[in-house]
């Protein structure tokens, strides 16, 4: 069953969780579709300065990448990733995530929430 970004993650769009929770959101809720991805993580370059380099967590599905947020982030958002040259091939590393159940990801989601505001 093949799908599109918006009708998957439309409802996780506005949260924003750590980098390495997204990934473990996406890997959820593709598995849950029945979709085949694999999680990495890699150096991004800066634009304006090549010389000056972050790595992140990204999911590649179905030839399209998407951004979970840079490896320290814990307030990232969902995004489409389309600057692919800016992604150090070499530096490509598999990473194997959890797959939780939807059930899990909901609990995760309100605990995030309920954390934030306290």
């Amino acid at each position: 069953m093949s799908t599109d970004f918006e009708t998957l993650f439309l409802p996780y769009l506005g949260l924003r969780l750590s980098a390495f929770d997204n990934m473990k959101l996406i890997a959820a809720v593709l598995t849950d579709a029945s979709e085949t991805f694999e999680c990495v993580a890699a150096d991004l370059q800066d634009e304006d300065d090549p010389q000056l380099q972050q790595s992140g967590y990204f999911v590649c599905w179905q030839q399209t990448w998407l951004f979970c947020g840079v490896t320290n982030d814990y307030h990232a958002a969902i995004t489409l990733f389309t600057q692919v040259e800016r992604i150090n091939k070499a530096s490509i590393c598999v990473k194997v995530v959890p797959v939780m159940t939807m059930p899990q990801v909901s609990f995760m989601c309100v605990e995030t929430a309920h954390f934030d505001h306290c």
